[in-house]
């Protein structure tokens, strides 16, 4: 089973204006809706498109609850296995004005010791079957708590999936996370070094796999790199990207593509372009759904090996 982790899920309010926003007069939007947000239940919602089920866990709670659980049952194959909290989901704004974005997103409820704990009763479930994607920000007062979870989980031999804090990614490496998808500032920042060139980045991933990452995952301008035991990989990208595209949504989609193609095939290279498909296809639309433009992507997706390990 996979399950994705979200410890700060958002309630996304979008308002798109047909003109430019001004200070001067009343800004009425032309289109208000909302979605369900945060990192794993992107994941989530780019695997119910792929047709494969996924458990959706994490914190969610106050007024905004029922709601968000609302938003999910649209996705047949999200199974939602929330903790609940009392404080309040947070509630991002997202406003699209002409060619102007504009996000405007909450930091958050706080998590107490004793929900961290009623997580971890969830967590603690999984074994060597499964998959975890723990993704998004994590609270530092709580650093602690998630390095105990994913070591356990480590212990038991889950796969796990990082797309988090970078100071959980640096502090969970010795654990040998199946994946990490930093992106390049983070990157830097995990293995405190520069990565402006293809040289640097290529010696920052391999660090990430020498101190324990089982696959190493960046997304680039043109393309992506896969580090791993095998070498040092790199894709194209197959077309021109959408204008306003949040690119997070192309990482978070990468993600799932990498993970569900694990599912069928222990070759990584096969991973990593069916991940640069669902990246891709992401990219170029402008919503999560993904599933009919994929196919036609992966033919035109191309792995390149820059080097070996």
């Amino acid at each position: 089973m996979i399950y994705t982790c979200t410890l700060n899920p958002s309630l996304d309010y979008y308002m798109e204006f047909s003109n430019e926003l001004s200070s001067e007069v009343t800004n009425r939007s032309q289109l208000e809706y909302y979605e369900a947000g945060g990192k794993g239940i992107n994941v989530s919602i780019v695997l119910n498109n792929l047709m494969i089920p996924s458990r959706a866990l994490g914190f969610i709670g106050g007024f905004t609850k029922d709601f968000y659980i609302n938003l999910l049952q649209k996705y047949e194959y999200i199974q939602p296995s929330f903790t609940y909290i009392e404080g309040h989901t947070r509630i991002n704004v997202k406003i699209r004005a002409d060619e102007e974005s504009i996000d405007l997103n909450a930091a958050g409820p706080y998590i107490t010791d004793k929900s961290m704990e009623q997580l971890r009763m969830k967590v603690d479930r999984l074994d060597e079957s499964d998959i975890l994607v723990f993704s998004g920000n994590c609270p530092d007062y709580i650093l602690d708590q998630v390095e105990d979870m994913l070591e356990a989980c480590s212990n038991e031999k889950v796969r796990v999936v990082l797309d988090t804090n970078p100071n959980i990614i640096s502090r969970c490496l010795k654990f040998e996370p199946y994946l990490i998808n930093p992106s390049l500032s983070e990157l830097s920042e995990i293995t405190k070094l520069p990565c402006n060139s293809m040289d640097e980045i290529i010696k920052a991933a391999k660090v990430c796999v020498h101190e324990g990452a089982k696959n190493v995952m960046i997304r680039l301008k043109d393309g992506a790199i896969l580090a791993n035991s095998e070498g040092i990989f790199k894709s194209n990208q197959t077309e021109t990207l959408v204008d306003g595209i949040n690119t997070v949504g192309m990482n978070d989609a990468m993600v799932a593509g990498f993970v569900m193609s694990s599912l069928r095939t222990t070759k990584a290279i096969e991973c990593f372009k069916f991940a640069n498909s669902c990246g891709d296809a992401t990219g170029f639309s402008k919503s999560l759904e993904i599933r009919e433009r994929i196919n036609s992507i992966y033919d035109n997706v191309e792995i390149e090996k820059l080097e070996d390990f």
